[in-house]
Formats: C-alpha cells, structure tokens, sequence
C-alpha cells in the first residue's frame, strides 16, 4: 500500500503549483512593501523640496506658518507628519530684522556680521556666503503592510532641505 503511494504522481503538480504560488505572493507583497516604502519616501523629498523653492521664490514674504500644511498636503503624508521650520537654527523665523549667518561643514551655524559677505574662519566650505538660512525638516512613521517594523532601512520616512532667504 505504502508503496503504492509513493509510485503514484498523480496531483503532484497541483501541490508544486500552491507551494509556488504561496511562495511567488509572498515575494510579491514584500515587493509591494518596498515599493510603497519608496514610493512615500519619494513624495516627502519632493515635497520638502517644493516648500524650500517656494519659500526662496516668496522669499521677503515667506508664510513660516503654512509651510508644515503644504508640506502634508504635496506629500499626501498623515496628518501626524512632523514638520518643522527653523532659520539660522532657531525655531523662530521672521520676514523682517533678520539676522544672518554662515552655515558651517557640520550644519551649524555661525553669526555673521551681515548678508552676503564670504563666510571665513575653521569649519566653514570654501566659498561660503553668509545669509539667512531657512531649513525644512520632515518626518512620519512607516506603517509596512508585509514586513516587519525597522526590516527596512528605517521605520520612518524623514526628509529635510536647507536653502538661504536672504
């Protein structure tokens, strides 16, 4: 009998055929999860992105206030998305009596008499220029539908650019 069992090939195909499907969906929604991933990471750069260029186009006017919103918006991020806006590394950004400064190699930055004067001194690139530096940070939490939490580079999805106003 046992034997028997053993010669008989018949509905073998049928479990090769759920034994590779099993495996092909599951390579295919760690795919999707991947996809996803870059997908939303690629929506936060290029909405980072845009709010930087939009504020140096408005920049004696910039809305300091409404850059977290449109930043949510053009990335289609959740409304718990952390954006924050700090000039010359303070959280407080003004569109009148600026103060500038020359931002160093280690992203700190350096008070500077006025705008637009080369930045000198240890720690600054070569051919640095003070000004009034706006940085845009971005961040939220990535929720896999697959993969566990952190089996991608990161569990959260963050962006930030930097550009002077002034």
């Amino acid at each position: 009998m046992i034997r028997h069992l053993l010669r008989n090939r018949r509905g073998a195909a049928t479990i090769e055929f759920a034994l590779l499907t099993v495996f092909f969906l599951g390579v295919m929604l760690v795919a999707l999860d991947i996809g996803t991933y870059l997908i939303q990471r690629s929506a936060l750069r290029q909405a980072v992105s845009a709010a930087a260029t939009s504020s140096f186009a408005q920049r004696e006017t910039v809305s300091y206030a409404a850059i977290p919103d449109y930043v949510r918006r053009a990335a289609r991020a959740p409304a718990t998305a952390l954006v924050t806006t700090t000039c010359n590394g303070s959280a407080v950004c003004t569109n009148s009596a600026r103060s500038c400064a020359c931002l160093s190699r280690t992203a700190t930055y350096v008070p500077a008499a006025s705008c637009g004067v080369p930045c000198s001194g240890s720690g600054m690139a070569a051919g640095a220029t003070s000004g009034y530096y706006l940085k845009i940070s971005a961040s939220y939490a990535y929720q896999p539908l697959v993969l566990p939490r952190g089996l991608l580079t990161a569990s959260s999805i963050s962006e930030s650019a930097t550009v002077r106003l002034q």
